[in-house]
């Protein structure tokens, strides 16, 4: 186990004297004009050097050395970072760049990745459905790059880079020693999580722009259907979960129809979409939660909070369209539903982990509140047009992924259930504080209004 961990430390010591050296260097004009006068450090010449990299690691790893294997896997995509630093800050950015690094990219990691599905040597392989699947779908993505116009890499893309290496890493480091979280579901969901995100970053560079938002409210009214599914079959965990990813298409469906624009009925089939998860699905779980034998709730009462619940949303909704009073740009007019949404149903969840009558006693009054709350005239700010879009990148990425991985061990590990529960109660708690206008203008730079038109 101490072998384990001098690997892991080694490779996050490999990062952060990456980040040091590079970062510092490209921020400091002397060196960053040696970087310009250097062919080796260019980005070009880097992703290069990448290609034959993901081969060499598993023809080490075929030798039985893991360890170095893993280390030499963990170099070459620390350099990733390297290369998009060095574009960015040196002004050492080409055509050519776009579609090379992320090849070099798929040159390290499809070897890696279909020597963990089909290799005899490796504890428990990867499901070689999914893993195909994933290559096909991103050899998609890379030609596509030879006749679209969006060639750079979206957020989908980094995350699914991201997510991929560090269950390639996981895995590897499982050949070292055996990890006690690492089973064969563990391994097929974290690997499902990269598919999608591998299907989302192709389709977003191949559909036309004005698509995009309604794509993604189409998601999210699917996860609001299959939320509902498993809260009639006493699956919370799986709705929470289903419910927090469309919560994310929600965020980006409006970013996307602010920027690229929408069809004529984008707005009402978004209200519909959030009504079904944000409101028809986290009902029913309110409901099934609040009637359960272990609170003193009754099966009337926990039906009249539901139905007040899904009525204050649908309310909600309704009000976004129609508001009743004129709201400053970029604040909504009471507690958002994706917000009441994670409230309420964070709230009931938490009540199920404690499993006392006081603690059902609780929800029920909170799931009330959270109703209020949202048709109330409480000032908000828009997560998506204020706070994410003052978060700094890297933290964006962090954060998407830490919760991309957070949910596969909350899918596939009861015993990190509650933690996702809690995680759920807690990020709310900081919106229903942070997020009030009065609060959240201290910090974070509201949108300007829009030139007036001539």
């Amino acid at each position: 186990m101490e072998h384990l961990w001098c690997i892991v430390a080694l490779v996050l010591a490999m990062l952060g004297l990456e980040r040091l050296f590079v970062v510092g260097g490209c921020h400091n004009s002397t060196t960053r004009e040696w970087i310009r006068k250097c062919p080796l450090c260019h980005p070009n010449t880097i992703s290069l050097m990448r290609l034959p990299m993901g081969f060499i690691a598993c023809w080490i790893a075929y030798k039985g050395n893991w360890s170095f294997a893993t280390l030499w896997f963990a170099f070459w995509m620390i350099t990733d970072l390297s290369d998009g630093t060095i574009a960015r800050h040196c002004n050492l950015g080409t055509e050519t760049g776009k579609w090379l690094d992320p090849l070099s990219d798929k040159c390290m990691y499809f070897p890696v990745l279909l020597f963990f599905a089909f290799s005899k040597q490796v504890k428990i392989p990867l499901d070689p459905i999914p893993v195909i699947a994933f290559v096909i779908i991103d050899v998609i993505g890379q030609v596509s790059r030879l006749f679209v116009k969006k060639k750079a890499a979206n957020l989908f893309g980094k995350a699914k880079t991201a997510l991929v290496t560090i269950l390639l890493s996981i895995s590897a480091l499982h050949q070292i020693h055996d990890l006690p979280f690492i089973n064969s579901t563990f391994l097929t969901v974290f690997l499902y999580a990269c598919l999608i995100l591998a299907f989302l970053s192709c389709y977003c560079k191949i559909i036309p722009d004005e698509w995009y938002a309604n794509t993604f409210t189409l998601v999210n009214f699917l996860c609001g259907l299959t939320a509902i599914y498993y809260a009639c079959h006493n699956k919370y965990i799986h709705c929470m979960v289903c419910v927090f990813i469309g919560q994310f298409f929600d965020l980006f469906d409006g970013r996307l129809a602010r920027r690229f624009g929408s069809t004529k009925r984008g707005a009402m089939f978004d209200d519909i979409a959030d009504g079904t998860d944000f409101g028809a699905a986290i009902g029913a779980m309110i409901f099934f939660i609040l009637k359960d034998e272990v609170t003193t709730v009754s099966s009337w009462l926990a039906a009249v909070i539901a139905l007040f619940y899904v009525f204050c949303v649908l309310y909600r909704l309704y009000r976004f369209l129609k508001p009743t009073k004129e709201m400053p740009r970029g604040v909504f007019q009471g507690l958002p539903s994706p917000a009441g949404a994670m409230f309420a149903g964070s709230m009931a969840l938490a009540s199920q982990e404690i499993g006392t009558n006081a603690a059902g006693i609780v929800a029920a009054v909170l799931v009330v509140f959270a109703s209020l709350l949202m048709i109330s005239n409480v000032p908000y700010c828009h997560f998506g047009q204020t706070m994410w879009p003052n978060m700094p990148r890297f933290l964006k990425l962090l954060l998407f992924l830490f919760i991309i991985i957070l949910t596969v061990f909350a899918i596939t590990h009861k015993s990190w259930r509650p933690t996702f529960v809690w995680f759920c109660v807690g990020i709310t708690l900081v919106y229903l504080i942070y997020g009030i206008q009065s609060v959240c203008k201290l910090s974070c730079k509201l949108p300007e209004p829009p030139p007036p038109k001539d």
